[in-house]
C-alpha cells in the first residue's frame, strides 16, 4: 500500500499519510489533535505484527517437554506468514487479503487523516497588493497605452480623423506636426526659363528654417490657365536636386540647397503656376 503511518511526537496519536502529502508538504504535517507541527518522515511508525500463540494449560506444560511448548520466534521464510491459519479457523492470511472487501465492508484506513502545516498554506498564499503598488502599476499601464497611441497617430498622419485628433493632441502640448515641421522649408531664388517650344525649366533654392534637419520634402507643380488647372506633377528628391547634390537624402538648417527640373509645357501655355513643399 502507497499511504504510510506516522506518529505525533507530542500526544503520540497515530495517523496515517498519504505519499502526495508528504510530496506537497515536504513531510511537514500539523496534528488535528494537539496542533502540533511536525516533520511525519521522521516519525514514521511501522506497527510490529502480533503472533498468536496457543493457550497452553498447566496440564499440558507439566507433560509436555519444554522444547515442544517454544514456539520459534523467526520465520524461516518470510512469506510463510501467508499460509498461516488462526486457531479452528482454515482460513490464511492470504485468503483473507484476497477477500478483504467480501469479509469486511468497513473501510479500510481507520485512521484519521492529517492536515497540512500551516506554514505550508501560508508560503503558497500571495501577500495582498497595496494601493501604491496597484496605483504605480496603473500608471505605469496607462503611460504607456498613451505612448501607444501616440506613436500610431505620429506615424500615421496621412488618416483625416486620425490627423484631425493628432493636431488637436499636439495643440495641448505645444508640439508640432510633421506637416507643419515642412512648412519651413522655404523656395528662394525661383526662376522660370523656357528652354524650347515644349519644355520650361524651374530652378531655385530650398531652405530649411525648421530648427532641426529634415528629410528632403516633395515639389509639387500646378500649372493654370486662366484659373484653369490644366497640369499637376510631383518631383521626389532625385529629379529635382543639382547634380552635385545627388545622394543626399536630408536637408539641414538654414542651407540652400539648389534644385532644377522641366515640365512637358512652354511656357506660353500657361499663365499662372503653384509650386508647393510637401512632406515626403
Amino acid at each position: 500500500m502507497s499511504d504510510k503511518q506516522t506518529r505525533c511526537p507530542n500526544c503520540s496519536t497515530i495517523y496515517k499519510v498519504s505519499v502526495t502529502q508528504l510530496t506537497v508538504a515536504e513531510g511537514m504535517v500539523c496534528c488535528p489533535k494537539c496542533s502540533a507541527e511536525f516533520n511525519a518522515l521522521l516519525h514514521l511508525f511501522n506497527p510490529q505484527p502480533k503472533v498468536i500463540e496457543p493457550l497452553i494449560t498447566e496440564a499440558q506444560d507439566s507433560t509436555a517437554p519444554s522444547e515442544d511448548v517454544i514456539e520459534p520466534k523467526q520465520e524461516q521464510h518470510l512469506l510463510d506468514i501467508f499460509d498461516r491459519k488462526v486457531a479452528n479457523s482454515n482460513i490464511t492470511l492470504r485468503t483473507y487479503l484476497n477477500n478483504l472487501n467480501t469479509f469486511n465492508h468497513d473501510p479500510i484506513t481507520n485512521y484519521p487523516s492529517l492536515n497540512l502545516s500551516s506554514s505550508i498554506h501560508a508560503n503558497s498564499q500571495s501577500k495582498p497588493r497595496t494601493r501604491l503598488y496597484i496605483a504605480t502599476w496603473a500608471i505605469v499601464n496607462t503611460i504607456l497605452a498613451l505612448l501607444l497611441v501616440f506613436q500610431f497617430l505620429w506615424f500615421n498622419p496621412s488618416s483625416s480623423a486620425l490627423n484631425q485628433a493628432f493636431i488637436s493632441a499636439c495643440n495641448l502640448f505645444n508640439c508640432d506636426t510633421l506637416d507643419e515641421r515642412y512648412t519651413h522649408i522655404k523656395v528662394q531664388d525661383l526662376n522660370i526659363e523656357s528652354t524650347s517650344a515644349i519644355s520650361t525649366v524651374f530652378s531655385g533654392h530650398l531652405v530649411n528654417q525648421y530648427s532641426k534637419g529634415l528629410k528632403l520634402p516633395l515639389l509639387k507643380i500646378s500649372i493654370f490657365q486662366q484659373g484653369k488647372l490644366i497640369s499637376s506633377s510631383i518631383k521626389a528628391p532625385n529629379e529635382y536636386l543639382v547634380e552635385s547634390l545627388h545622394g543626399i537624402t536630408r536637408i539641414p538648417q538654414d542651407s540652400p540647397f539648389g534644385f532644377k527640373f522641366s515640365i512637358n509645357f512652354s511656357q506660353s501655355e500657361f499663365d499662372n503656376y503653384k509650386l508647393e513643399v510637401i512632406r515626403p
